[in-house]
């Protein structure tokens, strides 16, 4: 399980188990500190109901809002 300061490698939306605070978290990017509990270690885990890739905005049709 991913920790904050990891480089993530899954872009989606992750859960940290401490406080179930759910965020997205780009490919490439460091794992973030649970902003409840700063400066300890936090465990991120991809969210469930999430099992296929996500489409990055640009491979989304133009559709009128």
């Amino acid at each position: 399980m991913p920790r904050n300061g990891e480089i993530n490698t899954k872009f989606g939306v992750y859960k940290n188990l401490c406080c179930g605070i759910q965020m997205v978290v780009n490919n490439g990017s460091q794992f973030p500190d649970c902003p409840n509990h700063r400066n300890l270690i936090t465990e991120w885990k991809l969210s469930s109901g999430v099992d296929k890739e996500i489409p990055h905005v640009r491979d989304l049709k133009n559709k009128k809002r």
